[in-house]
């Protein structure tokens, strides 16, 4: 009886130590960076964790960025401490390039049994519609609207979610789910895992996946599809439908002009 008392003491304080990690609370500092874009013609943005929102706006004439590191298990008045020691947030210009980076470096590691510190940057950013736009993320979601030149993706984790875009599209994506709407060019997806719904592509779509249900509708151009589990469903393509592998899952095509080879 005495052992049983004493578990339970030491479950009820290991659980009391959690229920006081979970609630501790979060600090937030904020901050605002611009960029001149006269002669800028590519944006690059390479990011770790948290969010990351970015539109494209008429007539702007620089980057804007709305940056807010967000910690939990540190206290409010060490965050500039923290901030000097273990974060990496600049906007740059390199030739024709404007550069943001975002990141936490690696040596912040402060967790253990009792205690899990975190931190991350969430990112607002509006550009001028006309850049190319480049993306290297770590891990969050990631958001992206109204960009007229082409767009290139290459994320680790999170939903991805991009609409309005005029010039082409390529995503490199390890885990999340992918809503792509009105695409003016090609799409090009090479995906891990997670669901994937395409709508409006004025040309070719391409979708290599690993597991995950595949949507695609609306396309001017052909389709080709390699995937590896989950169900496919196409419907609306003026050219060719290529199924290459539907692997496991139900296959459904409808309202295709061109032939269908699967």
């Amino acid at each position: 009886m005495k052992i049983q008392t004493i578990l339970i003491v030491i479950i009820l304080i290991i659980a009391w130590f959690f229920v006081m990690d979970a609630s501790a609370n979060q600090a937030e500092k904020k901050f605002n960076l611009n960029l001149s874009a006269e002669g800028i013609t590519m944006f690059e943005i390479d990011c770790g964790a948290g969010y990351l929102k970015v539109k494209g706006v008429e007539g702007l004439k620089q980057i804007e960025v709305d940056a807010a590191l967000v910690t939990k298990g540190i206290d409010g008045d060490d965050l500039e401490e923290f901030k000097n020691k273990y974060v990496n947030l600049k906007l740059e210009q390199d030739g024709k390039k404007a550069r943001l980076i975002s990141e936490i470096k690696s040596g912040f590691s402060i967790s253990s049994l009792f205690k899990h510190n975190e931190a991350r940057i969430d990112l607002d950013v509006r550009m001028p519609k006309n850049l190319d736009l480049e993306i290297d993320d770590g891990s969050g979601s990631i958001e992206v609207s109204d960009v007229n030149g082409n767009l290139e993706v290459d994320d680790g984790s999170g939903s991805i979610e991009i609409a309005d875009i005029k010039g082409w599209l390529k995503v490199d994506d390890g885990s999340g789910s992918i809503d792509l709407e009105n695409i003016g060019g090609k799409v090009k997806i090479n995906d891990g895992s997670g669901t994937i719904k395409i709508t409006d592509v004025g040309e070719d779509v391409d979708v290599d996946d690993g597991s995950g249900t595949i949507s695609i509708y609306n396309i001017k151009g052909s389709v080709v599809v390699d995937d590896g589990s989950g169900g496919i469903t196409i419907d609306g393509v003026d050219k060719d439908v290529n199924i290459k592998n539907a692997g496991s899952g139900d296959l459904t095509i409808h309202n295709v002009k061109g032939k269908v080879t699967k």
